[in-house]
């Protein structure tokens, strides 16, 4: 079972009132865009891994540089879980229908 694709779909609401509250915001946003999340919905993202154990790896290292303030919560889903997944309203992103089929191949 160690084997099997997992996502980390990562929930987040952080506050932006502030000058300061706004840049923490986009460092956060930033940072999770270099480590190869992809936005789903707007403070939701989504990040591939090719077993539990490197996703539970990743969460470790997360939890380093997540802001102080706000909520953030994560949701360990194996990728048959997410491909399950319902679109109610709307569709997926560009990006979602390029990676989805095949999560690894990137071109």
């Amino acid at each position: 079972m160690n084997d099997v694709f997992m996502r980390i779909i990562l929930f987040f609401d952080l506050p932006v009132v502030t000058e300061e509250e706004r840049r923490i915001y986009s460092l956060f946003r930033k940072r999770l865009i270099k480590s190869g999340y992809m936005m789903i919905q707007y403070s939701v993202y989504s990040k591939i891994f090719s077993n539990r154990d490197s996703a539970q790896k990743h969460i470790s290292t997360l939890k380093n540089f997540v802001p102080k303030k706000g909520s953030i919560r994560i949701m360990l889903v194996t990728e048959k879980q997410y491909t399950r997944m319902e679109i109610l309203v709307g569709n997926k992103s560009k990006l979602e229908e390029k990676i989805t089929p095949n999560p690894f191949m990137l071109f």
